[in-house]
């Protein structure tokens, strides 16, 4: 009698332990094959292009696996954390160059005033681009055309971040965001900080967010080693006033960023649309190229002049619009992305047009078979490429195409 008392305690106590604690093991692994033409094989004439087929991880989201948890600790307070890497299921490597857990990496509290993390993750203008833009939807289609992935509606993290969420207030919800640039003496240098909001009333929603961040102490490549950069924002290595030694000086404004976003369920679509605005205020000088659109067609997005978050690219303009439509086990999915370049010595903005169309299958809850298509064109400005596999060579237009399969767990 007594021993079945006993044991009737210890299960009675491990069932309460294991109401107050929970710790889950999650991940997303995705991969496909995948083609893309006009791909150029000679950077410095850009006359020779091939197409490519591969089989490539991530086309639909980048595969992941992490563990979260939370704790109750009374009082309707919660403590939680997030650990979670990503990773490329072709070869096996850890993304985020290399980071073990370079995705989120956050521990925080949640309760009747909110929830604050601390540590490594994504920001605000995140959360808008995932509720109104493509990204999620065709994520290999999207960052070149989204300004090079400056506008960050493709997903940017910064390291020594504190973020706070408000509670949700009649379908209201905010937000403020700061990341530490941890630099003695310097308060300013390599910091960012960050805040929107989001609203939702029945089938309606609109969400807002703006992102700056100032330069760090930057260190210019040598042959013998790379260059480096104090900056705790990722998303400043496809911006060129975050990234030149000679733009500004250490702890200016070298990046601004504001989004807004809304959508409205219709029966079983969703038409959503984000526009984005992106400058890089310490870019003020030409180039000193000229462009030959004439016979140059693409050039790598990032510090080449006349492309997207290039050297001479001060602003830029996103205007993203879409529709999902669920159809029994179908996702049917359609957007077209416009973005605008404004170029110091140029006469005319440089002119980016995406259109992109896929289909998701669901054969359980987990598990989808996907597929997609998309076409770009370039006018007024060198062709980033579609996709990250290749910018086109005599060309200023490429079509990509990719179907894969995907599991959550």
């Amino acid at each position: 009698m007594k021993k079945s008392a006993l044991m009737v305690l210890c299960l009675g106590a491990a069932g309460a332990a294991h109401a107050q604690n929970n710790v889950t093991l999650y991940g997303v692994v995705t991969g496909g094959v995948g083609y893309v033409n006009k791909v150029g094989l000679s950077p410095a004439s850009a006359r020779q292009t091939g197409s490519r087929w591969g089989m490539d991880s991530g086309q639909y989201t980048q595969s992941r696996f992490g563990m979260r948890g939370t704790e109750d600790l009374g009082g309707g307070l919660k403590a939680n954390f997030v650990i979670e890497g990503g990773l490329t299921i072709d070869n096996g490597a850890s993304a985020q160059n290399g980071a073990t857990f370079g995705r989120r990496t956050t521990i925080g509290l949640t309760g009747s005033a909110g929830s604050i993390e601390l540590g490594r993750r994504k920001d605000y203008t995140d959360i808008i681009g995932n509720q109104f833009a493509t990204t999620t939807r065709m994520l290999p289609f999207t960052a070149k055309a989204h300004a090079n992935g400056m506008d960050r509606a493709t997903g940017a993290r910064a390291n020594n971040m504190v973020f706070y969420l408000t509670p949700n207030w009649n379908g209201f919800q905010g937000n403020l965001t700061y990341a530490f640039g941890e630099q003695a003496g310097d308060f300013q240098s390599g910091r960012a900080f960050g805040f929107g909001g989001t609203y939702k009333n029945g089938p309606f929603a609109i969400g807002a967010a703006y992102w700056q961040s100032h330069k760090g102490i930057i260190t210019a490549a040598t042959a013998t080693a790379a260059e480096t950069n104090t900056s705790v924002d990722e998303g400043i290595t496809t911006g060129a006033g975050c990234r030149t030694a000679a733009a500004g000086n250490t702890g200016d404004a070298c990046l601004k960023v504001i989004v807004v976003g809304a959508s409205y369920k219709l029966g079983d679509a969703l038409l959503r649309g984000q526009y984005s605005h992106v400058s890089q205020p310490l870019l003020n000088t030409s180039s000193g190229a000229a462009p030959n659109f004439a016979t140059t067609f693409s050039a790598a997005a990032g510090r080449a002049a006349f492309t997207a978050g290039g050297i001479n690219n001060r602003k830029a303009q996103v205007f993203d619009i879409g529709v999902d439509y669920k159809l029994g086990q179908w996702l049917l999915k359609a957007a077209v992305i416009h973005s605008r370049y404004d170029f110091i010595g140029a006469s005319s903005s440089g002119k980016l047009t995406v259109l992109a169309a896929g289909a998701d299958y669901n054969l359980t809850r987990r598990t989808l078979l996907y597929g997609m298509a998309g076409m770009m064109k370039a006018s007024d400005m060198y062709s980033p490429g579609l996709t990250s596999n290749g910018a086109p060579g005599v060309d200023n237009s490429q079509m990509a195409m990719m179907a894969g399969i995907l599991h959550r767990f």
